[in-house]
């Protein structure tokens, strides 16, 4: 997804917010910063029966795809053989 449509998808969401909750959200800080992203997709998400989950995993897709294209030629990280989660009490010796 190129950023254009990237931005088309967080004017949606934008317009979407605005008819749903009556709050509008900042594009350039949905753009820029992935944290702030992150907590509008989360709302996005928990309103069901909306065209906002869809519009999510459509950012989000685009996200991934922003990321990868920035970063060409960057060798992936290897698959872990170990799928089991780290304990608890783990703790790294000195």
């Amino acid at each position: 997804m190129d950023t254009a449509e990237h931005l088309r998808t967080a004017q949606h969401i934008h317009l979407q917010l605005r008819r749903e909750l009556g709050h509008a959200i900042n594009l350039v800080r949905m753009i820029t910063e992935p944290r702030y992203a992150r907590d509008v997709l989360h709302v996005c998400d928990a309103l069901h029966g909306t065209p906002l989950p869809a519009l999510a995993k459509a950012f989000r897709l685009g996200q991934a795809a922003a990321t990868n294209h920035d970063r060409p030629g960057r060798p992936q990280p290897a698959p872990s053989r170990n799928n089991a989660l780290p304990s608890a009490t783990w703790s790294p010796t000195p």
